[in-house]
């Protein structure tokens, strides 16, 4: 299953959509502008999800204090072997009902963890080329692949994420952590912007670069999924690169009338001055 998590408002607002063969499934809002309060307690505004037609599924609670107490040493993870990092609950329509964090468990260890009524899921980050990805495993089983490409356009980040069949009842927690996880990882919170394009190439190197299987999509969707994800990837970077040279004409010809203005000006004065 291909569920594409798209923002579609960043100017005021952090908006994203959630839909799947073009039906908008579910609707998420992030916390947009930027504040700085002691102890990170700007997290403790809720990133909201909810469906397609309003009504909300889940929000987040920051675990102000534990989080407190458990990020105050440190580099704890070289003694303890583990710390936990951006702890948020996920709170349901009945309560808690599990939690969003980053564990590390060692240097360039770590994973992002989501505990969800009683399963465990761990999902590891890797930046390879022009796109990042998140290979989510439950025990030793990969059952999701969250594709992010690099190229982002007017601050609206796009993830695909590709669910096992087997797993749709994950898929509303999947795709609120998908959220979350552009929440912790590329929030631009505060930044206005129009006609902007940021591309970017990335490599990243960590002790679980392993778990990212490049054919997983192929294997577990087939052939045809791999090349539609590509096709789309290839697609943005070509938005990318078109928007990028619109933009470099119209400075260059800011700049080129600067100069025209700067010329006139300097011939008027010289004729006024004598």
């Amino acid at each position: 299953m291909l569920i594409t998590i798209q923002q579609v408002k960043s100017n005021f607002e952090n908006l994203f959509e959630v839909s799947s063969f073009g039906q908008v499934l579910f609707r998420a809002k992030a916390p947009w502008m930027d504040v700085s309060l002691p102890f990170n307690a700007e997290h403790m505004r809720e990133i909201i999800f909810t469906d397609a037609s309003g009504e909300k599924l889940y929000t987040t609670h920051y675990k102000l204090i534990s989080n407190m107490i458990e990020e105050a040493v440190p580099f704890k993870y070289l003694i303890t072997k583990e710390q936990r990092f951006g702890q948020f609950e996920i709170v349901g329509r009945d309560g808690n009902e599990g939690s969003f964090y980053i564990m590390q468990n060692g240097v360039c260890d770590n994973k992002f963890c989501i505990e969800h009524k009683g399963r465990v899921c761990l999902g590891y980050s890797i930046d390879k080329g022009k796109n990042n990805y998140v290979s989510i495993y439950e025990n030793d089983t990969q059952i999701a692949q969250i594709t992010k490409p690099l190229t982002v356009i007017d601050n609206l980040d796009v993830y695909y994420l590709h669910i096992k069949d087997g797993y749709a009842s994950m898929v509303p927690v999947l795709c609120f952590f998908t959220v979350y996880y552009d929440y912790r990882k590329y929030n631009n919170s505060g930044s206005l912007t129009r006609n902007s394009v940021e591309i970017s190439v990335s490599y990243t190197y960590g002790r679980n670069n392993d778990k990212y299987n490049p054919n997983w999509i192929a294997r577990e969707f087939g052939q045809g999924a791999a090349d539609e994800l590509e096709q789309m990837l290839g697609n943005l970077a070509e938005q990318g690169s078109a928007q990028a040279r619109r933009i470099v004409k119209i400075v260059g010809m800011i700049f080129l009338v600067l100069i025209l203005l700067a010329v006139v000006l300097f011939f008027v004065l010289r004729s006024i001055l004598g």
